[in-house]
């Protein structure tokens, strides 16, 4: 079913809790039944590297399912969770807790104000977790200061102090420096590569996007 009017917004970094839940639950349930569908991510993969089809996840079936497996995974990969309200609209949420890190809120409904009501409602519930250090090293500016602005300007340094104390200045200065050049960018690159890595990890796991919170 096609509808007419559609709100979305990113949800910032934040906790959640059964409290999140139970009232995502009542705003869901507000027009009587609903039809919906919830996957839980199970992976370690914290760089985003398996295809997305192939990441484990795990289907649940009931509110108390949901919040039981949140509560006792180590580490929460993604959340996606789909509710259908029949002759009203749809509700969609979506976590990431791996490159690229974000969130998202989708709703479409017949009616304008059906719509804005239950966006404003789901959108309040994460605004009152949100982790703003979180939310803002998972913006772009943010995430590529992490990802290659630090990375690479490190490794050039040291790769720079390094070759200028181990190669002697007479090869430094002779025919030489063009394959010299080559090897320090190509060493720079691959340094960076794996500095960015280590950094990206550090971060999902200092600061997730998503984490359980008890309260």
């Amino acid at each position: 079913m096609e509808y007419k009017h559609i709100e979305q917004s990113r949800i910032p970094a934040c906790t959640l809790d059964e409290q999140l839940f139970t009232k995502l639950w009542d705003i869901f349930s507000q027009d009587g039944e609903f039809l919906w569908h919830a996957v839980v991510g199970t992976s370690d993969d914290l760089l985003g590297k398996t295809e997305a089809e192939q990441r484990p996840t795990q289907t649940v079936e009931s509110l108390e399912q949901l919040i039981s497996l949140a509560k006792t995974l180590p580490r929460i990969d993604q959340i996606t969770l789909t509710v259908e309200v029949p002759d009203k609209g749809t509700m969609a949420l979506a976590l990431k807790n791996f490159v690229p890190a974000g969130g998202k809120i989708i709703i479409t409904g017949q009616e304008e104000a059906w719509v804005n009501e239950r966006f404003d409602a789901c959108l309040e519930l994460f605004l009152a977790r949100k982790q703003t250090f979180n939310t803002l090293i998972y913006t772009r500016l943010g995430f590529g200061v992490i990802q290659t602005a630090i990375p690479l300007s490190s490794m050039f340094i040291f790769v720079m102090l390094a070759a200028g104390l181990l190669i002697p200045s007479d090869i430094r200065h002779s025919q030489w420096i063009w394959w010299i050049t080559a090897a320090t960018v190509v060493v720079t690159l691959r340094l960076a590569y794996t500095v960015s890595d280590k950094m990206i990890i550090y971060a999902l796991e200092k600061y997730p996007y998503i984490k359980w919170q008890a309260r």
